[in-house]
């Protein structure tokens, strides 16, 4: 859509998305809606595309993702070979574990929330869209108009057209 009239606003976005029961919090260029303490999605329009980016806390969602798989591929091993198959070496393998499930479900969520926010930016567009196709055309009123002068206004008189069909 070439015509920035027709693309609704972030500050639209931000009262429905806010109407849904989600805190959003503006910024100047984007908005974040706040999933937990430092959990956040950051929203923004880059030319008339809506981007949305998942943060915890400085980092991008990839970025933790990667970090936390490196943590738990060095520290699971290290565990397990310092104590073995002792108490110790399985409660901390489990320990790992459930951080890596609790990270998935936070992805999952996240992913969630997205979708949210990009279904409500879809059907804020086309609102607009269908507000600017139903709005009246202004024409100019027929006693506006007026003819040179020295000009007669010429009655219309249309002749009736027949149509046959082709035998």
């Amino acid at each position: 859509m070439a015509n920035e009239d027709r693309m609704p606003d972030l500050n639209e976005l931000r009262r429905e998305l806010e109407a849904l029961g989600l805190v959003v919090v503006p910024f100047p260029d984007e908005i974040h809606v706040r999933r937990s303490t430092l959990e956040y999605i950051k929203v923004r329009v880059d030319r008339e595309t809506l981007r949305c980016e998942h943060y915890v806390g400085l980092f991008t969602q990839a970025r933790t993702t990667w970090a936390l798989m490196a943590v738990e591929s060095i520290a699971i091993p290290a565990v397990l070979f310092q104590f073995g198959a002792s108490p110790i070496g399985l409660l901390a393998t489990f320990t790992g574990l459930v951080g890596f499930a609790f990270h998935a479900l936070r992805y999952t969520l996240g992913e969630i929330t997205i979708s949210r926010v990009q279904s409500v930016w879809l059907n804020l567009r086309e609102r607009h869209r269908l507000a600017l196709a139903s709005a009246p055309l202004s024409l100019p009123s027929p006693t506006s108009l007026s003819l040179p002068a020295g000009a007669e206004a010429v009655p219309v008189v249309s002749k009736p057209q027949y149509v046959r069909s082709s035998k």
